[in-house]
């Protein structure tokens, strides 16, 4: 992990061929981009292949009818052309500005102008997924800011830190989900679980938590459910790459890979039984129980602590505020401000993904490197080359 600063990158690499920091299989531009996109078709239909499978597992039974699993492929074919795009665009657009600069690389136009440009292409994902995918990248955007000043000793992120700022964002995000529960289109978000809708008092029904049958089966059930998708997650991960030897690969299996599972479990099972707990004390339901419910809920970080688990459930409930915001006539409609920071959010993280490797999030790296099919480590073993020659 290295940090290439303004000032080394553009004394030893100013002048270099864009063959070399850009497309080193091909000295041409033009023939290169053959390899390029083709090699960006590929690693991104791999990649979009296990997160839509993961995404689609989680949706149960509904993924079993027809126009399901069509809007599944249709969902598919979208994002693996958005990656191809934004893949292959990244060095098209990187040797476009050189030559529009007489044949100069800078600093920001190697990789952050580019990646900022082609972001646009987002516009490819249907407007439900394309919420997610900003909501993703705002994420890790926080996330490689809040390193910096980790690594710049601003401020210090320790695991009892990160798991109060998950146990609050829990909270908070939980609220605001029950709150806009009776509306008929809820905000999308790229979130664990769904809260059940907060239960009206009528003489119907006798019931005061939201949902029906005895409570011990609905926390059982849903503990159980989300134990599968976690664990089933984590076994994708580790076989689909090793296709080729599906039994070693089973056989690596270690304690620790239930981890995910344990996290999904409990916090479900948490938030559950405590929004029954106090159903059926108070004797109806509410939307603040939520509050408590999703505060203890978030406990369960600690088995699987991760700064984007807790930095994801703040900007969650956050975007679910700015909704409201937009409801109430505050934000304008006619700005497109959700493209705008999902282009800006693109740009700084592949960038800091090639120059400030040593706080970029884990995922921007899985990324790059999926979808470009490994092409992204050799631009980055050429960049680091070049500066070590030069130095």
């Amino acid at each position: 992990m290295v940090e290439i600063s303004k000032h080394l990158f553009e004394s030893t690499c100013r002048d270099v061929h864009c063959s070399v920091l850009l497309h080193p299989w091909s000295r041409s531009c033009w023939t290169s981009s053959f390899s390029t996109y083709g090699n960006s078709l590929v690693g991104s239909a791999k990649f979009y292949l296990i997160v839509h499978l993961a995404q689609n597992l989680m949706k149960g039974k509904k993924m079993l009818k027809r126009k399901e699993l069509m809007k599944a492929g249709e969902y598919y074919v979208r994002s693996t052309l958005l990656g191809a795009l934004i893949s292959g665009t990244c060095v098209s657009f990187g040797c476009l500005l050189r030559w529009i600069l007489g044949k100069q690389f800078t600093y920001y136009t190697y990789f952050l102008i580019p990646n900022t440009i082609n972001g646009l292409f987002i516009l490819l994902e249907p407007p439900k997924r394309r919420g997610l995918v900003i909501n993703l990248f705002c994420n890790l955007a926080i996330e490689y800011w809040m390193r910096t000043l980790e690594v710049n000793k601003m401020i210090s992120l320790t695991k009892s830190k990160q798991t109060f700022l998950f146990m609050t964002g829990s909270a908070l995000l939980f609220y605001l989900m029950r709150l806009e529960g009776d509306r008929t289109k809820r905000t999308p978000l790229l979130w664990l679980f769904t809260p059940e809708k907060v239960r009206r008092k009528t003489d119907e029904s006798k019931d005061v938590c939201p949902h029906t049958g005895p409570c011990s089966r609905h926390i059982l059930k849903g503990a159980l459910t989300y134990f599968g998708v976690g664990f089933g997650f984590t076994i994708a991960r580790i076989l689909l790459p090793r296709m080729s030897s599906p039994l070693k690969a089973l056989c690596s299996l270690r304690r620790s890979h239930l981890n995910m599972g344990l996290f999904f479990a409990s916090y479900i099972g948490i938030y559950r039984a405590v929004i029954c707990y106090l159903c059926r004390k108070q004797g109806y339901d509410s939307a603040l129980y939520a509050l408590p419910a999703g505060y203890l809920a978030g406990l369960s970080f600690l088995f699987k602590p991760s700064l984007g688990f807790a930095i994801a459930s703040l900007t969650g409930a956050f975007k679910l505020y700015v909704t409201i915001l937009y409801e109430k006539k505050v934000l304008p409609e006619n700005v497109p401000l959700s493209l705008m920071l999902y282009c800006f959010c693109q740009g700084i993280l592949f960038h800091s993904r090639i120059m400030h490797s040593d706080v970029c999030p884990q995922y921007i790296f899985k990324v790059m490197n999926s979808v470009t099919n490994g092409r992204t480590e050799i631009i980055f073993n050429n960049l680091l080359e070049v500066i070590k020659s030069a130095t």
